[in-house]
């Protein structure tokens, strides 16, 4: 699941789920990077598919992902994961408006 922050009320929205991009070595690092990031409470207020299924995180890393565009629904659109950014703090990064 992606999250990213809005700028008008500076609180995380749903931005879809990526599923590529990963090889092995990257899976088993986010893995071990997300664990101690755990919780029970969903960072953002939609509702989603699976959650059921979903680990969710506090909203604390940073991913560069790439995509085609903005859906109508705010999803990112054919989303590729690209890597964690350490350089970036995650109440710093905010939705690019078009």
């Amino acid at each position: 699941m992606l999250a990213v922050r809005d700028k008008s009320n500076k609180r995380e929205v749903y931005a879809g789920h990526v599923g590529t991009g990963f090889d092995q070595e990257a899976l088993k690092s986010i893995y071990r990077t997300m664990q101690p990031l755990r919780t029970d409470k969903r960072p953002f207020d939609q509702k989603v598919k699976k959650e059921n299924a979903t680990t969710w995180l506090v909203p604390k890393l940073v991913s560069e992902i790439k995509f085609t565009e903005w859906t109508s629904e705010s999803e990112m659109r054919h989303p590729v994961f690209l890597g964690l950014r350490t350089n970036k703090n995650a109440n710093d990064v905010i939705r690019e408006q078009p």
